[in-house]
């Protein structure tokens, strides 16, 4: 990427639900990103991995990364908030979900990143790798996954809410059939 716009492949404008095909370009953006958070937020975050669509080689998403930075504790995800901002996120609060902080990153007017930072001991940091490793060795649910997502954008273009809201059972399902070993966890 040196030389090139790391951002070119991702961002999407005015909060429009737009899918995009998978691009090889992810993966590389992705490593850029969780090296300049590391960098930046050490020793706070021990870790960045790449969750979300973007990160299941071949299947179609939103074209923005979604990373999820591992702090020590919640103290600490706090004290990396000004870490984060001199990157150019934006600390969005917990969202709507307990105990996680979170972020966006908007390159030219163009939201490219959504960072879910937790404490290591979340519980969403296990459900987020499981829904992640489980698409990636499971092509035939990474497929349902996609014409879901394709379906859902189109009925909710202008609301991600409701795109996210509508996701979840599918998502749930997945990682609760992981729980029960009714599908085998990666």
């Amino acid at each position: 990427m040196t030389g090139l716009d790391p951002w070119r492949s991702l961002g999407t404008q005015g909060g429009h639900i737009e899918i995009a095909e998978y691009n090889s370009a992810w993966p590389r953006a992705f490593q850029r990103e969780a090296e300049l958070v590391l960098k930046a937020c050490q020793p706070r975050i021990i870790y960045v991995h790449h969750i979300g669509s973007t990160a299941v080689p071949g299947l179609a998403a939103k074209p923005v990364l979604d990373i999820l930075p591992v702090a020590l504790s919640p103290v600490e995800c706090s004290k990396a908030v000004p870490d984060m901002a001199k990157l150019g996120y934006r600390c969005r609060g917990e969202n709507g979900i307990d105990g996680r902080f979170y972020f966006d990153k908007i390159v030219d007017g163009r939201t490219v990143v959504h960072a879910h930072m937790f404490p290591v001991d979340h519980p969403d940091v296990r459900r987020h790798l499981v829904f992640r490793d489980y698409l990636r060795s499971h092509p035939d649910v990474a497929r349902d996954y996609k014409n879901l997502k394709c379906r859902l954008a189109v009925k909710n273009r202008d609301d991600r809410q409701a795109y996210t809201e509508a996701k979840a059972e599918f998502i749930g399902g997945v990682i609760e059939a992981v729980g029960k070993g009714m599908v085998s966890d990666p």
